[in-house]
């Protein structure tokens, strides 16, 4: 029997995902275990594992398509099998091994009527002049004005897939060729691309994903219906990397990861919330929710979005214990491995941009969580000492942005005021 190939829940909340790209075409072989599709869910791409071995035969489902979960969208046929058409299948040309009579050699010769007529042509586009491409990286090619003679693929025998197609620079010296522009989907339009033909000015429509729609939909919504309220503050960091050269200084000749200053502000994010429980909470319409622990989520930029691992329990856990922990989700999540567990039900984040030169700026809350810590770059800056002379000092600017529905300003001053004592005294942080 065949082996039937099922679109997964790789979401919680799951229904319905897209497949974003094939590994393998129709009448490839392929092992069990290797990569077979991508699913694109709105926190990230994930990379779908054959469920056996054999070769691939009647795929319902291309890229681009939103398909249910549970779904079959192709089967495995192992070796010397008897490919058949399974119940309530119509087979393509595509689908037939060369032995087998193609069931659409009597469509009329204008294909009117007969999908499935239409495949060859299909197929033979895919690699025709050379150039193997899957057909969403065509697709995006086309829409970004690139010429796939440039593009160096990293799939199955050279195949260019969307990936390789968007680390393209959009550069005028790299050789793409323009192309007309393209309309992009016609909800939420601004009238960007309308005024730029008129203007005759120069851009490429590049199609929103749906990762980067769900972004855009979830902070839309959270900026516009949670009463966000922020507080600013100027914290010293020299203490606080003094003592993180002296544990790398100590970790130095282990073979253990360095520990770096997000490591260190995961844990005071935590001490603090284990300090002041309060403020580790979520709303929930008729219902506050108190988390017994602190989840700290951590904002994490990767191709096309952004996702928020999450560090669990990360008040009882010491720093080369997060320090490892982040690095293996951190490196995960830009590969799309994580369970939607590992991003989701996070009870407070943080956002630090300050390895980019951001000296300050404000964070959307990610709901349901009530608040988000905005962290900028130290710098170097005179201070007052206790007798009012001045001394130099690394000071690190954040912002704690608040849901007022859950943390009032007092709760979220205290909740501040704990964070910047156990970054300025670090020591106390790992008494915690």
């Amino acid at each position: 029997m065949p082996v039937e190939v099922i679109f997964p829940k790789v979401d919680m909340d799951m229904s319905s995902g897209t497949i974003a790209d094939w590994h393998i075409s129709a009448g490839e072989t392929v092992k069990k275990g290797d990569a077979l599709f991508d699913i694109e869910t709105d926190k990230a791409t994930m990379e779908v594992e054959s469920p056996g071995t054999g070769t691939l035969h009647f795929v319902r489902a291309k890229q681009g398509d939103v398909i249910a979960v549970g779904q079959v969208i192709a089967w495995i046929f192992a070796e010397n099998e008897q490919v058949i058409a399974p119940e309530g299948v119509v087979p393509g040309p595509s689908d037939m091994p060369n032995d087998m009579p193609d069931p659409t050699a009597e469509a009329p010769e204008n294909g009117a009527g007969s999908e499935t007529a239409r495949v060859p042509n299909q197929r033979q586009s895919l690699d025709s002049g050379g150039t193997r491409a899957t057909p969403l990286a065509r697709r995006v090619a086309q829409k970004r004005g690139i010429d796939l003679a440039h593009v160096s693929g990293s799939g199955p025998r050279g195949r260019i897939t969307r990936a390789d197609v968007a680390a393209v620079p959009q550069n005028p010296g790299n050789g793409n060729v323009a192309l007309q522009p393209v309309a992009i989907n016609a909800s939420g339009k601004t009238g960007a691309e309308q005024t730029a033909r008129e203007l005759g000015l120069g851009y490429t429509a590049t199609p929103v994903s749906k990762m980067r729609s769900v972004i855009a939909r979830r902070l839309t919504e959270s900026n516009s219906t949670v009463p966000h309220f922020y507080l600013n503050a100027d914290v010293a960091i020299d203490a606080l990397l003094t003592m993180r050269a002296q544990m790398n200084a100590a970790l130095a000749g282990t073979g253990a990861k360095k520990i770096s200053v997000n490591d260190l502000l995961i844990k005071a994010c935590a001490a603090a919330l284990k300090a002041v429980p309060e403020a580790n909470a979520s709303w929930d319409g008729d219902t506050i929710i108190k988390y017994d622990d602190a989840h700290i989520s951590v904002a994490v930029a990767i191709a096309g979005g952004l996702v928020t691992p999450v560090v669990r329990n990360a008040q009882k856990k010491d720093i080369q214990t997060i320090s490892a922990e982040i690095a293996d989700l951190v490196e995960r999540a830009k590969t799309g491995k994580l369970s939607s567990k590992e991003y989701q039900g996070g009870s407070f984040s943080l956002s630090n941009l300050g390895m980019y030169g951001v000296k300050s700026f404000n964070a959307i809350i990610n709901p349901p969580e009530s608040m988000i810590l905005a962290v900028g770059q130290g710098t170097q800056q005179f201070v007052p000492d206790t007798q009012g002379n001045p001394r130099s000092a690394t000071i690190m600017h954040v912002c704690l942005s608040c849901d007022h529905r859950v943390v009032d300003g007092i709760l979220g001053a205290v909740w501040l005021k704990k964070f910047r004592q156990l970054i300025e005294n670090p020591a106390a942080m790992m008494l915690n």
